[in-house]
């Protein structure tokens, strides 16, 4: 007997597959709607994100309109995509900010070196007082308000703790050198 015409396997509709990568999404210039792409790697089969101007062959992930409000430009994301009725790209039905592991490491040689670095994913933010061309870099202050706009950093409270320790020892230590008390804070 065939199931061609039968009423109860008619509306019976497949699983979607979902897929599992990690996009950034950009603000699309002629639909001002947040969108990612992604590639397959032929090889392995998975799916990769990917940049706008990339030379490998793409397809476009546009947002489910109850994640819109809450999507940062340049922010990488833990995704899960559905592929689009036609199959030209995918929709993201889930999204959640990726947060890395942030260490701190203090670079100190007495006179010549005073330097913090926060590392955290591909990202490093410096603290450098002495040889620092930026305030973001030389002030203290402000170098910390660009860590506290962060949304990617694990523990964002007790890693600015620790910077502010690390930081005020390191100041502490330029200063016992003999190097001026100009305001690095």
């Amino acid at each position: 007997m065939s199931n061609i015409n039968n009423p109860e396997t008619e509306n019976v509709k497949e699983p979607v597959e979902k897929i599992s990568t990690k996009l950034k999404f950009v603000k699309s210039d002629k639909t001002d709607a947040y969108v990612g792409f992604v590639s397959q790697n032929p090889k392995t089969k998975r799916y990769c994100g990917v940049r706008q101007d990339s030379p490998y062959p793409k397809k476009v992930c546009v947002l489910d309109k109850k994640l819109t409000c809450e999507i940062l430009t340049n922010v990488l994301y833990d995704v899960e995509l559905i592929p689009m009725h036609e199959r030209n790209g995918y929709v993201v039905i889930s999204a959640i900010p990726c947060e890395f592991k942030a260490t701190i490491e203090t670079l100190y040689i007495p006179k010549i070196q005073y330097r913090i670095d926060v590392k955290f994913g591909n990202k490093c933010i410096t603290f450098d007082p002495m040889d620092g061309t930026k305030d973001s870099v030389k002030k203290l202050s402000v170098c910390r308000a660009v860590l506290e706009k962060r949304v990617d950093i694990k523990n964002l409270t007790q890693v600015l703790d620790d910077f502010d320790a690390a930081a005020n020892t390191l100041l502490n230590k330029m200063f016992a050198d003999g190097l001026g008390r100009k305001v690095y804070r």
